[in-house]
């Protein structure tokens, strides 16, 4: 299979603009046409398992959510909000 890489993505064989006539079983083109089917079903099936895989990592390192109820204290990071004092140091306490 020395051909290009492009053809495992478009799964045919390019039109080389020559009328070869009718094509049977036991034409050359066919075997080969046969094989690019199955190495793209196997590269598919490779792409699919390394996805799950990645799915799978990703899963395990993601942190579960915490449910939060109205009246629940949180802890409110103030840095970004503006405020009418010229400092933080001036702020009423």
């Amino acid at each position: 299979m020395g051909r290009s890489p492009f053809l495992v993505n478009l799964g045919h064989h390019p039109n080389t603009g020559q009328d070869t006539g009718k094509i049977t079983e036991n034409s050359p083109g066919t075997e080969e046409f046969l094989k690019m089917i199955e190495i793209r079903n196997k590269v598919e099936e490779a792409l699919k398992k390394t996805n799950m895989m990645m799915k799978k990592k990703w899963d395990a390192k993601k942190k579960s959510e915490v449910e939060r109820k109205n009246g629940d204290l949180v802890w409110v990071d103030a840095t970004h909000y503006s405020t009418d004092q010229p400092s933080r140091k001036l702020l009423t306490k």
